[in-house]
């Protein structure tokens, strides 16, 4: 007949005295208390490994830090790991390891090597001000934690906030980036699954609207008013130049006098100034109209022992600020009307309707057509044809004008 073990009791757990040599009271199925001769009483559970099938034994903590009922729940779990062929050892020592790994693989610090990354794919500029709302929303809350300790409802209510204020645009967008991390974590294999996917969802979401433009035909009263407002002669020039010239905030001000080739009456802006997309970036050639080389001569008087043409106020080894343009647009009173980067709408309107066709039309915006296939063949720039057209934008914009000229 099989011995049967009788279960310890709290009494006798609590009142085990030291002895001269160590000794041991049985629980049953493995457990047993460990009473050292110092007085120290410590937890075991004896087992048989489940590939060798040798007896080993594993510490489950000391008494009383480790009651008996807890050593018990201890024991009952990795029973049921070793009938799942699971060796309590092995399993201790892989969470022990995700643990250490928890500790070093915070999301801020998960977040530093992901911007790393992206530092290639990103304007300088765009990725700096995503650091700072990352820093100022999400790091500040979050920053410490784990990355295997971003789920859903952390990030959602550490979003609330900013959906309660009406947010919408920036709480967006730090899902987005948050999103980004998640999946740089589950590509470094430092997580297995991105569970945050889908948080957006939890919040409603704006509309997208897109930058918005006068239609040219109110572009007379837009430049009457940019005359006659009181913002500083230079910020009035380089709105005129971002008017003619089509090209995005950050490229106007980031125009360098070695840019311009006065005998090609060009402007070559390269690579690594221009918008990046999935696809990379490429240089981009503007054919300079008499207006637009009109307002660099302007600007020669001004800015030419600088780098840039339009050079910062307080460091002449900067430009302006890409957003210097549309601050002033708005302090106009064009608010929700026009922005900066609208003008580029503006032009884009005239174009379609004075039959300038869609390839010539887009690559004056710098936008390539076509698919991604037929790219790889067609690199046209239409430069040529894009000069006349540029022509025809500048005079009309010139007619615009309460001035005979722009630069005048």
């Amino acid at each position: 007949m099989a011995r049967v073990t009788k279960p310890l009791t709290n009494t006798e757990v609590d009142k085990a005295k030291p002895k001269e040599k160590d000794y041991s009271l049985t629980d049953g199925y493995g457990l047993f208390l460990l009473v050292l001769s110092t007085g120290i009483k410590s937890w075991k559970f004896n087992y048989y490994r489940p590939i060798s099938n040798k007896r080993t034994k594993i510490s489950l903590g000391t008494y009383p830090e480790i009651t008996l009922a807890q050593a018990r729940t201890i024991r009952d779990e990795y029973r049921a790991l070793l009938a799942k062929g699971i060796d309590p050892q092995i399993h201790r020592q892989e969470q022990e390891m995700a643990q250490r790994q928890d500790l070093s693989n915070t999301f801020y610090k998960v977040a530093e090597n992901w911007r790393v990354k992206r530092q290639t794919d990103v304007e300088p500029l765009t990725m700096e001000k995503n650091w700072q709302r990352l820093e100022k929303y999400i790091f500040a809350k979050l920053g410490h934690y784990p990355i295997s300790s971003i789920s859903p409802f952390v990030l959602v209510e550490t979003l609330k906030p900013l959906s309660a204020a009406g947010k919408s645009d920036t709480l967006h967008r730090l899902i987005r980036l948050t999103n980004q991390i998640l999946n740089y974590a589950v590509n470094t294999g430092l997580l297995q699954f991105n569970y945050c996917e889908k948080v957006g969802e939890a919040f409603s979401k704006k509309p997208k609207q897109s930058n918005p433009a006068i239609h040219p035909s109110e572009l007379p009263e837009f430049l009457a008013v940019l005359h006659n407002s009181n913002r500083d002669l230079i910020t009035k020039i380089l709105i005129q130049w971002e008017l003619l010239t089509m090209v995005r905030p950050a490229e106007a001000v980031s125009v360098e006098w070695s840019e311009i080739d006065w005998n090609e009456k060009l402007w070559h802006i390269p690579a690594e100034k221009m918008k990046k997309t999935k696809k990379g970036a490429n240089s981009h050639t503007v054919p300079l109209s008499t207006q637009s080389l009109a307002i660099l001569e302007r600007m020669k008087s001004i800015s030419s022992n600088a780098r840039y043409v339009f050079p910062h106020y307080s460091d002449p080894n900067k430009s302006m600020s890409k957003e210097t343009a549309n601050s002033a647009i708005r302090k106009m009173g064009y608010s929700g009307r026009q922005t900066a980067h609208g003008l580029r709408a503006v032009a884009r309107t005239f174009l379609a309707e004075n039959g300038v066709s869609y390839e010539v039309a887009e690559a004056c915006l710098a936008h390539a057509t076509g698919s991604e296939v037929s790219l790889v063949y067609n690199r046209t720039t239409y430069l040529e044809q894009r000069k006349p057209v540029m022509q025809l934008w500048g005079d009309y914009v010139e007619q615009c004008s309460i001035r005979s000229t722009l630069a005048k």
